[in-house]
């Protein structure tokens, strides 16, 4: 279309019509009116002057080129200067007007100068206008339709119009029209004539390379012309919009002219027109050079193919057929390993000639070009060729590296099990058992890795048997004859010699395996038995360290036990485990035939430390239990003198004097007994308190850590006696209401001695036992079996002086026949005990006190200790029952008599202090440790008081 625009405007340019624009006939400033159409001032033709209605006709004309179709759409406004002009010719202009517009709406305005209103009728006035007629104004009245900016100045406005510049410009932009067209002209031949040889090259496949490289070469030079020329016009094209740009900008217009604006969008459109053309054959010359490039391309390809196919059938063969061995040792098939690599790199050129050809021809069908059917079979004919022969070459290459492999693992294999045999297998130093372990990791190592390589040897082996089984075939598929039938045999030989040699190897290093695993377990367990060993050390040193203390009272003590049962149970189970660990140890020895010495001592070092262990931690446990049966008997007796002296305290009710000596009677047999069991109670305190101060073995330094339970200790004596001496100033107070009754024999009613007799018969029978009190028993020591005749001297001693005081105040006779009958009576079972038992007793502190008031306050502390009782004694000793304060009380109806079974109160002692009997774990190396009530006798007490 814009062609044929084009070419049907040709006739109307601005050169061939100068001399019509230049007269001015009609003029298009820019201007516009209020509607905003374009204005066009045409002069009315004057009487004088020639005047052509033909000229009027092709400006106006002209300008309707000028504009686009949208403008004229819009309309124009034509004013006719008709202020110099007559009637006639004015009303001639505007019908020719009218004639040349034709249908495009217009607005004819005609200028009358100010006299012509005057001639005109009123009724011509006042007659109303018609569309499409023209409009008489004064040119006064102009501004009611156009602005007086887009009014040139010569009708009276500010409008700046250069006609000259105007047709200068007009004839600039009509030259480049002409450019343009020529240029979209000759850029479509040029697109036509290379596609037509495009089209020639791609259809007719006998044209030569070189045709179709010489049509390049004309096309490229025509192309070059047109490249460069329609740059040049493109390059002119945008230098015009610029001076149009410029020029109007220079003149101060407020609305640059519609005419200018449409003359720009004009030129704009060619210039876009130009640049899709030279896109078009641009493209059409990257089409025809891609199509000569390709036609090239396709022809190396064929050539590169053909050598290639014509190496592989000549040369590549004929060098693979001249190598056929496989090796007979390593040597031999590293070398021919070696050639095989030397052709293969002979061979990496043309496969390197091969893979670009196919990627290339590949890339060929990617990129839309079609591929002639005779280059397609050639390159099936390579690919088939090529992958055949690198088959084969791929074969051969894993012939000779299987062969060179098996031939390598075979030597290995053989060197291997020599070397294992000759330094582990042989070797028959296995008493070094700390290293028995190591060389046993060592030999299973080896044997380990010996099995990898057998199992490697004999499967490459197989395969290797199996490859040369295989036919071979050429690069063309044929098979070839080639005979393996030799080697194949050497192989299968190699493989039988493997097997039996394997099999002995095997039975000679299981046999030296479970040797080195006695010899290891050995090691092992000795050395877990002596990690017992040290185990029970550290439990010695924290047994002396943190368990050798002793509670202060009951609860605390038994929490104690419990604690240390509980360590004895685990040094026990420690023990225990060393046995057995070095138990196992000597029968892996004995099955060996190693020495036993090493076992031996760690046997003997293990007993020791269990030894001191389990003798000190015995110690300990009756340190505990002998504290726990003080403080519980202690308590026990408290409670027991305390209710005495409330009994004793009530006896002061009483009215009847009788009834009231009867009762102390019984008061004073009752505190007999229970200060028969208080005594041995105090001096087993006395003795334990002493214990505690003592270390438990030889191993430990003396501390402080039983302070504590020291002090307990002697605060329950503390107690104990003092309740002993509230019991006998009561005891004393209540018998000094008596009258009738001797209060010194009734204290001494039992005893028909003097306490000089007493000490004279207890120095008799001690001097008959020496050799048995000698023994060294637990919680005895040396200071404490003295014994000092009781003193008849007024003072008194404290507890702490260890000396006995003594008072006449009970050397009374007795008051009555009945009191000399129960003091016969009551000698004696003392009397039967002297005889049938050899016995010791000792009294370590005794402290006798006599205030005002007949007030005597006894303290006594007594223990006694047997070795070597007869079976007699011990018999006697299990007799006796056991007496209860609670039961001593309740004897108001019971005869005095009764009290000659008095020895059988100990029984309640006996029974407590047996907790401290516990055996030795060497019997032959310890003795029998117990506390027997039955040899303190009562004669002992009544003696002393």
């Amino acid at each position: 279309a814009i062609h044929l625009y084009l070419h049907r405007r040709l006739d109307m340019e601005a050169v061939g019509m100068l001399d019509t624009l230049e007269s001015k006939i009609a003029v298009m400033p820019g201007g516009r009116d209020r509607e905003d159409r374009p204005l066009i001032f045409v002069a009315a033709p004057i009487e004088a002057a020639p005047w052509s209605k033909e000229n009027l006709d092709e400006v106006l004309k002209y300008f309707l080129s000028i504009l686009s179709a949208e403008t004229r759409a819009q309309g124009f406004t034509i004013v006719v200067d008709a202020q110099r002009s007559t009637w006639r010719l004015v009303r001639l202009c505007t019908r020719q007007i009218s004639m040349s517009l034709g249908s495009i709406m217009a607005t004819i305005l005609v200028l009358r100068p100010d006299a012509f209103w005057d001639k005109q009728r009123v009724d011509n006035c006042a007659r109303s206008h018609k569309e499409g007629e023209p409009i008489h104004i004064p040119i006064s009245r102009l501004t009611k339709f156009v602005d007086p900016t887009q009014l040139p100045e010569d009708y009276g406005g500010i409008w700046n119009y250069n006609h000259d510049s105007w047709i200068q410009n007009r004839v600039h932009v009509e030259e480049f029209v002409k450019s343009a067209e020529r240029a979209v002209s000759d850029i479509e031949r040029l697109r036509q004539r290379m596609t037509g040889n495009q089209e020639n090259i791609e259809g007719t496949e006998a044209v030569s390379l070189s045709v179709k490289e010489e049509n390049l070469n004309i096309s490229t030079n025509i192309y070059v012309q047109n490249r460069m020329s329609v740059q040049k016009l493109l390059q002119s094209g945008t230098r015009l919009i610029e001076r149009l740009d410029d020029h109007y900008a220079t003149a101060n217009f407020r609305l640059m002219p519609q005419d200018v604006i449409d003359t720009k969008e004009k030129i704009d459109r060619l210039i876009e027109i130009i640049e899709g053309k030279v896109v078009l054959i641009e493209k059409a010359w990257a089409d025809f050079q891609k199509t000569v490039v390709d036609a090239k391309e396709i022809h190396i390809l064929e050539d590169g193919v053909q050598r290639v196919t014509d190496w592989i059938l000549g040369p590549g063969e004929t060098m693979l057929n001249s190598q056929q061995e496989v090796g007979y040792d390593i040597i031999s098939a590293e070398d021919l390993r070696r050639d095989h690599e030397s052709l293969e790199l002979q061979c990496r050129e043309t496969y390197g000639h091969y893979a670009e050809l196919l990627h290339k021809i590949d890339l060929l069908s990617q990129n839309e070009i079609a591929i002639q059917e005779d280059l397609k079979s050639q390159r099936d004919f390579m690919d088939f060729v090529c992958r055949s022969f690198a088959t084969r070459l791929e074969r051969r290459r894993n012939v000779l590296i299987t062969s060179a492999r098996f031939f390598r693992l075979v030597t290995e294999y053989f060197q291997m099990t020599s070397d294992v045999y000759e330094s582990l297998v042989m070797c028959n130093d296995i008493q070094a058992l700390d290293s028995a372990h190591c060389t046993l990791m060592e030999l299973q190592d080896s044997q380990n890795n010996i099995d990898m390589v057998e199992t490697a040897l004999v499967r490459e082996g197989e395969k290797l048997s199996d490859l040369l089984s295989m036919p071979v075939k050429d690069a063309l598929g044929r098979e070839l004859s080639v005979d393996y039938a030799n080697d194949i045999v050497n192989v299968r030989e190699i493989l039988d010699m493997t097997t039996a040699r394997s099999q002995l190897f095997r039975d000679s290093v299981e046999l030296q395996r479970l040797t080195l695993q006695q010899a290891t377990h050995v090691y092992d367990y000795e050395k877990d038995a002596a990690q017992a060993i040290e185990w029970l050390d550290e439990l010695f040193l924290v047994m002396l360290k943190s368990h050798a203390h002793v509670g202060c009272d009951v609860y605390e003590i038994q929490l104690q036990k419990e604690e240390h049962q509980s360590f004895q149970e685990t040094a026990k189970s420690t023990y225990e485990y060393g046995c057995q660990l070095l138990n196992a140890a000597l029968t892996l020895r004995q099955s060996c035939k190693l020495p036993t010495d090493m076992n031996s001592s760690l046997s003997h070092n293990l007993w020791q430390a269990w030894k001191s262990l389990y003798t000190v931690g015995q110690e300990q446990m009756t340190r505990l239990r002998v504290s726990a049966v003080f403080h519980r008997s202690v308590q026990q007796h408290c409670k027991q003198l305390s209710e005495l002296m409330n009994s004793v305290k009530a006896l002061e009710e009483e009215e009847e004097t009788s009834h009231r000596r009867s009762k102390l009677r019984k008061f004073l047999s009752s505190r007999e007994r229970l200060l028969l069991e208080v005594g041995r109670m105090v001096r087993l305190g006395r003795l334990l308190r002493t214990r505690l101060r003592e270390p438990l073995c030889l191993q430990q330094e003396l501390d402080e850590s039983n302070v504590t339970a020291v002090e307990a200790i002697t605060e329950k004596l503390s107690e104990v006696t003092g309740l002993a001496e509230e019991l006998d100033t009561a005891l004393c107070g209540s018998h000094s209401d008596v009258v009738a009754l001797n209060t010194t024999k009734i204290l001494d009613g039992t005893a028909s001695t003097t306490p000089e007799e007493w000490y004279n018969s207890l120095t008799k029978s001690k001097s008959g036992q020496d050799d048995n009190s000698k023994s060294e028993e637990d919680f005895v020591t040396a200071s404490e079996c003295t014994c000092t005749p009781p003193s008849r001297s007024s003072s008194f001693h404290t507890a702490s002086e260890g000396e006995a005081s003594s008072s006449p105040w009970w050397e009374v006779e007795p008051s009555s026949d009945q009191e000399l009958e129960g003091e016969k009576v009551m000698k004696k079972p003392h009397r039967k005990e002297v005889t049938l038992h050899q016995e010791v007793t000792e009294i370590c502190h005794m402290k006798l006190s006599r205030k005002e008031g007949c007030s005597i306050t006894t303290t006594t502390f007594l223990k006694e200790y047997e070795t070597g009782s007869s079976p007699d004694q011990e018999e006697e000793t299990s007799k006796v029952p056991q007496l209860e304060v609670s039961s001593l009380l309740a004897l108001d109806d019971v005869p005095t008599e009764s009290n000659v079974d008095g020895d059988e109160e100990d029984k309640a002692l006996v029974q407590e202090l047996e907790e401290v009997k516990e055996p030795n774990m060497l019997s032959a190396c310890s003795s029998t440790y117990y506390y027997n009530s039955s040899q303190i006798t009562r004669h002992a007490i009544t003696g002393v008081f």
